[in-house]
């Protein structure tokens, strides 16, 4: 059974609100690379991820003061 890893992630502001962008490698059981540098973004709808997100944001603003 394949693996997708994720390697990377950005949360963008547009003019539809937030976004997830993310990255990823699936690699097979033997460890071997089977597609790499995979992209996918989505908007994010749910109470959950928003929240998380506006704590990361936070996090990040606290780091910059």
């Amino acid at each position: 059974m394949n693996s997708k890893i994720v390697t990377g992630l950005a949360v963008i502001t547009d003019s539809i609100g937030k976004r997830l962008a993310y990255t990823y490698v699936e690699i097979n059981d033997n460890g071997d690379i089977i597609k790499s540098n995979q992209k996918g973004s989505y908007v994010v709808t749910d109470s959950e991820t928003l929240n998380l997100i506006s704590e990361l944001e936070n996090k990040i603003k606290i780091k910059l003061n």
